[in-house]
This record gives C-alpha cells, sequence and structure tokens, in this order.
C-alpha cells in the first residue's frame, strides 16, 4: 500500500508544483495589467476594446482627441495616480476585500464582480461613462458637492459644517476640476480676498498678513500626514476654516490675550 501511495503521488505532487510556478508567474503578469496606467506618456489599452467589453467606457485617450488642454491638466495629478499611490498600494495589498478602496481609486469599479474598467481617476470617473453620440450629446457635468464628497469624506463633512457650506461655496468655487489645484494662486490670498476683502483689513488679519502669513496658513492648517488615517478616508484637511489653538501655538510660544498685537 505504502509503494502505490508513493507512486500515485509522485505525478500529482509534480501538477501541484508546476501549478504553483504558473501562478506565480500569472499573477503579477494580471496585476500589472490591472493598474496600468493611464496617465500621459503611458500607453492604455484600446478604447474600441474598452467600450466593448466595460459598458461604454473608453479612456482617457479618447477624451484627448478633442480636449487636449484638460487631459494635460489631468495628466500626473493625484486623480490621474489615484492607483499608484505608493501608500495606497501597500494598504491595498493588506485588504482582503479591496473594492471599498478601488471604489475611490479607480474608474468603473463594478461592486458585483469586483474588477474596475481604468486605473485611476480617469475623465468617466466624474462624466460617466461615453456616450455614443457625443459631441452631439453633452457629457455629464456634476457640479455638485456630493460628487467629491463620495470619495473626499472627510473633506466633505468639514465642509458642510463650515461658513462655505451655510452659502453653498462648494468645491469646484474654489477648485480647478480637472488640475485639482486652487482657481486663483493661494499665495497671493487673490482666491481668498475675492470674497472676503473686508474681513481682511481688521487688525488681526493685516498684522499677520504684514508678516508674511496668507489665509490659507492658518485657515487650511491641518496636522502632519498620518498615513493610517488617510487611507481611511477620515484625515482632518481643514476644511472647516476655522483656526484652532493648535495653529496659533505653532507660531506663538505664549498665545495673545485680546487687545495685543497678534
Amino acid at each position: 500500500m505504502a509503494k502505490l501511495f508513493r507512486r500515485d503521488w509522485r505525478p500529482y505532487h509534480r501538477q501541484l508544483i508546476l501549478g504553483a510556478a504558473l501562478a506565480l508567474v500569472l499573477i503579477p503578469l494580471f496585476l500589472t495589467i490591472q493598474f496600468a496606467p493611464a496617465s500621459a506618456g503611458k500607453s492604455s489599452p484600446d478604447a474600441g476594446a474598452i467600450a466593448g467589453l466595460a459598458g461604454g467606457y473608453q479612456s482617457p485617450d479618447r477624451c484627448r482627441e478633442c480636449h487636449e488642454a484638460e487631459y494635460q491638466a489631468w495628466s500626473g495629478t493625484l486623480h490621474a495616480e489615484a492607483s499608484f499611490d505608493p501608500i495606497f498600494q501597500t494598504y491595498l495589498a493588506q485588504e482582503e476585500q479591496p473594492g471599498e478602496c478601488l471604489g475611490c481609486h479607480t474608474t468603473g469599479y463594478n461592486t458585483s464582480t469586483g474588477r474596475f474598467v481604468l486605473a485611476g481617476v480617469s475623465c468617466e470617473a466624474c462624466h460617466g461613462p461615453y456616450r455614443v453620440d457625443h459631441p452631439g450629446q453633452s457629457m455629464m457635468i456634476v457640479s455638485s458637492e456630493e460628487l467629491c464628497g463620495h470619495c473626499h469624506t472627510s473633506t466633505l463633512a468639514e465642509w458642510a459644517s463650515s461658513r462655505h457650506g451655510e452659502k453653498g461655496v462648494n468645491c469646484i468655487k474654489c477648485h480647478e476640476v480637472h488640475s485639482q489645484s486652487t482657481r486663483q494662486d493661494v499665495i497671493t490670498n487673490a482666491l481668498c480676498a475675492g470674497c472676503h476683502e473686508a474681513g481682511t483689513q481688521d487688525a488681526v488679519h493685516s498684522d499677520h498678513l504684514a508678516r508674511g502669513l496668507h489665509c490659507v496658513d492658518c485657515h487650511l492648517s491641518r496636522p502632519l500626514l498620518d498615513p493610517d488615517s488617510s487611507v481611511s478616508g477620515y484625515a482632518p484637511t481643514g476644511h472647516a476654516f476655522t483656526v484652532a489653538v493648535s495653529t496659533c501655538s505653532l507660531c506663538h510660544n505664549e498665545l495673545p490675550r485680546n487687545g495685543d498685537s497678534h
């Protein structure tokens, strides 16, 4: 019986070794294909093939045919590289069920299959899948803060509690959509002063501005990067626009009393 067992087991054992070796080759290849970069200078899948397999989705290259300026503004941004961020990749490898991560870091994620269409947050993540009669029919344009807040959860919560939230000054009023930068250089304070000109003329603000500080130094301060809280989606981002005592203490060893120069 022992001889029979050894004779039957050895071929099966060789098959297991061969299968494991094949998996070691194919799994990295699969992941490389899944996360193939779609930003400028990097090859992307054929748009027609994507559309046929993924319910109309194409690729940023298709949008680029008519929207070169927008494509260039988007390329290289955090959205474009959302699937390839080193911190994201590290935590993704630790997740047994990464769907929640992929839902915000990819385009066209399907909760039923656990697969996505395109790596990164590309054009169609915000504009919807390509329409065959476009440009005859416009692509979807969403200006609601809820679209951004779907992934930027802590930012949305902070904004909703702020005066900006109360007045309806939402994301795109301050942020360029494609480049994700602010609409005007914040270092000049022009973006804030466009609405808050009178508020910057009091003694406190005038003194800080005279010392070379800018609105965002105090009103958009955020703690040092904490990868764990950043990955959770609930890292503080400063979008309540309040000035915390801890922010003042970065410059003031002793906090000034009312009436003192700041």
